[in-house]
């Protein structure tokens, strides 16, 4: 990837083929040089929403997610898993990384993350 916008259509590319979304919204989106956000709405199979978020960074390296915030909630509003990187739990051993599992106070450590990986649990979680 070059720029921002083969980052994004990257992103989209993976969304259309998951086999789990059913349908999905822009909300936003910024593609300036090198970086960017992006901010969508899933809908997928089994009726579960999913938000998904990011500020990013295209580089020779490759791209840096500088922010994230996946969010997974049931289709009755309930938090399933949301996983991000915003400062605000020093005491877990992956800080800044973590992940909300089921509830907003359960609080575990977890590596960093990218649309590709959550996508690629959800399809394990719910079924291929």
């Amino acid at each position: 990837m070059t720029n921002a916008s083969d980052y994004l259509t990257h992103v989209k590319a993976l969304i259309v083929l998951s086999p789990q979304v059913l349908d999905w919204t822009i909300v936003r989106e910024e593609a300036q040089g090198d970086r960017g956000l992006l901010r969508y709405r899933l809908t997928l199979k089994d009726g579960s929403l999913l938000e998904l978020f990011e500020f990013f960074l295209v580089t020779q390296a490759g791209v840096q997610i500088t922010k994230y915030r996946f969010h997974w909630q049931r289709y009755d509003g309930q938090l399933r898993k949301r996983w991000d990187n915003a400062p605000h739990h020093p005491e877990i051993a992956t800080y800044p990384y973590h992940l909300h599992d089921g509830e907003e106070e359960n609080v575990l450590p977890n590596e960093s993350m990218n649309v590709e990986k959550v996508l690629a649990i959800i399809t394990t979680e719910t079924g291929a």
